[in-house]
């Protein structure tokens, strides 16, 4: 009888094997989707701190015309912890003389900072080095120059969303399009991509408005063969971006409220 048990037994361990073998090779490949940790020290520090630092990252164009009403909606913003960093090549001086006369007229030119290069047209290792300059703990907003925010309390829903918790890295909204005013088809973040690998997918990629921590930004090691010197152009930049979508993955928040409208005339 005794035998018997034994031999069961044994049997019953070599089915269980198997069984465990597998159970933990398909855990061990799920935490490759995993984001990495992102340990930054300031989200847990800061933890009470209900007013988070935003800044408006900004290249623009050589015509004034063109981003005269995203300068407006940033400067009619109810909440007031935000700063506007301006990438200024050779070819964009009226332009940036446009921006700098609208903010002194609102009494808020210690809101402006310009970044200069001597490229005649803006590049990526452009844009590396002016996000390379912000402080670890500022939240950057980055809409582009002929887009603007869709009402007064855009940064207030913001800063609900990252001061209510720290899970939250990366993000992005639905929008309207101009001149039809039609709603945007911006997608919801799907973990479904994540599963298939499909990050090129993302929707946080080919959004207009992104929304991230500089401080995530700077724990990123892009792919040594990607060339800084590309065009700064909205193709390059979701190349770009891609390690950051990557890792961000689980932490990406999609915001179903109308945020901006992008001008597609």
């Amino acid at each position: 009888m005794k035998g018997t048990l034994q031999k069961s037994f044994a049997f019953i361990l070599l089915l269980l094997i198997p069984c465990f073998i597998l159970f933990n090779f398909s855990f061990l490949k799920s935490k490759r989707y995993l984001p990495k940790p992102f340990t930054a020290e300031f989200i847990e520090k800061e933890a009470e701190f209900r007013e988070k630092p935003f800044v408006f990252l900004l290249y623009c164009s050589d015509d004034p015309r063109t981003f005269e009403q995203n300068i407006s909606s940033i400067l009619e913003q109810k909440y007031e912890n935000y700063r506007i960093v301006l990438m200024e090549t050779v070819n964009i001086s009226q332009s940036t003389a446009t921006i700098k006369t609208m903010i002194a007229k609102e009494n808020k030119s210690h809101l402006l900072t310009i970044i200069s290069y001597s490229d005649k047209k803006p590049t990526i290792e452009c844009f590396q080095r002016a996000l390379d300059s912000l402080k670890d703990d500022e939240i950057v907003i980055q809409l582009e120059c002929n887009d603007w925010l869709s009402n007064n309390e855009v940064l207030d829903k913001i800063n609900q969303i990252y001061s209510s918790s720290n899970e939250t890295w990366l993000m992005y909204s639905q929008f309207l399009e101009y001149p039809s005013y039609q709603r945007g088809s911006i997608d919801p973040y799907v973990k479904k991509m994540l599963r298939n690998r499909h990050s090129r997918k993302i929707p946080w990629l080919s959004s207009y408005l992104k929304i991230y921590y500089a401080g995530l930004f700077k724990q990123i090691k892009l792919d040594s063969r990607f060339n800084n010197q590309k065009p700064l152009i909205p193709e390059t930049l979701d190349l770009y971006f891609l390690p950051l979508a990557e890792y961000s993955r689980h932490h990406i928040r999609f915001l179903e409220d109308v945020l901006y409208v992008h001008n597609s005339s």
